[in-house]
């Protein structure tokens, strides 16, 4: 997930439409968006988004809110590689995890600022094993088998990929100068952007490695200040992207809605953490706990058996 920033080809036809997940930030006439992948044309949204989570003041959509035309063709093809992989007789693959490297880019301005220290980056490593781990809801939340340990910190001070990688060219500069490894490795950006973070979705690698990865907002990491979103989950969410994850409102209220059966489904976004919201007429209360909603950080506390093994799917046919 991410947060705010600009439309996409919504905006203007002239622009590319944005290729990682991400949100894009109100601004008059600036479109926020990234070098496409093939076929990304077709994955902004067909209407208005969703509200996006947000830094306070922020407001906007989110690049990782596809269109269900993108959606239904990328659900196909993670089948359909699903299937393959069944049938070369490959099938424990799918449910085995992986211990997946961490490169951890801390983006700079000027004096400094954005700063991440080693201890942050470490309790930021915690906090996504644990939510990957099901730890902070035993018994409900699923142990999905990833886990994830820090390979290396890299520093930059460049005040212009710090404040601009919002931008398209900016962002494409400073991911090819700086990412490190192969599908498998989690790359990881802190910058200041307009919203909370972005991410790329697994089966946009083969087409864009260099774009490969996750962009977080520098606010919020562990006891940063990023009001409501402080608690280091904006990168638990984004790595749900990363790994495979619609939004549990992808697709509202249908049967089908985000792919994944045990998240029930939702009209929209959740804001805040709202007990015993149902903002659709099919079974199950909306999953505001999930890490793949827009809920706060304290509200945050699942992925859910069904997200686990889409993730394992993504993960043999995309990055392993």
């Amino acid at each position: 997930m991410a947060l705010p920033k600009l439309g996409r080809a919504l905006i203007a036809p002239t622009v590319a439409s944005v290729a990682l997940a991400g949100f894009v930030l109100a601004q008059p006439a600036l479109v926020a968006t990234t070098a496409a992948p093939a076929g990304a044309a077709e994955e902004c949204a067909d209407g208005a988004f969703s509200a996006a989570r947000g830094k306070p003041g922020s407001s906007g959509q989110e690049r990782n809110e596809v269109s269900q035309a993108a959606a239904k063709r990328m659900n196909k093809e993670l089948r359909d590689k699903v299937a393959e992989i069944r049938a070369d007789g490959e099938g424990a693959s799918l449910t085995a995890g992986a211990s997946i490297p961490v490169v951890f880019h801390v983006v700079t301005g000027r004096k400094g600022v954005g700063n991440v220290s080693d201890a942050t980056i470490a309790e930021q490593i915690d906090v996504l094993n644990a939510g990957f781990a099901g730890v902070e809801n035993p018994g409900v939340a699923a142990n999905t088998g990833f886990t994830f340990h820090l390979q290396q910190t890299k520093r930059w001070n460049n005040s212009r990929w710090f404040s601009r990688t919002d931008t398209p060219n900016v962002e494409s500069e400073m991911k090819s100068q700086t990412r490190v490894g192969d599908a498998g490795t989690l790359n990881v950006w802190s910058v200041d952007i307009g919203g909370l973070g972005f991410a790329t979705f697994p089966s946009w690698y083969s087409s864009d490695p260099e774009l490969d990865g996750v962009v977080i907002d520098y606010t919020s990491v562990p006891g940063g200040s990023a009001t409501n979103f402080d608690k280091g989950k904006t990168l638990t969410h984004e790595v749900g992207h990363w790994m495979g994850l619609w939004h549990t409102f992808q697709g509202g209220c249908t049967t089908t809605n985000d792919e994944v059966a045990d998240t029930p489904a939702q009209s929209s976004s959740t804001s805040g953490c709202p007990a015993g919201r149902d903002s659709c007429n099919l079974p199950g209360l909306d999953p505001i706990h999930n890490y793949m909603d827009y809920s706060y950080d304290d509200c945050y506390n699942q992925f859910t058996p069904g997200q686990s093994t889409r993730m394992n799917n993504a993960w043999a046919a995309y990055r392993a």
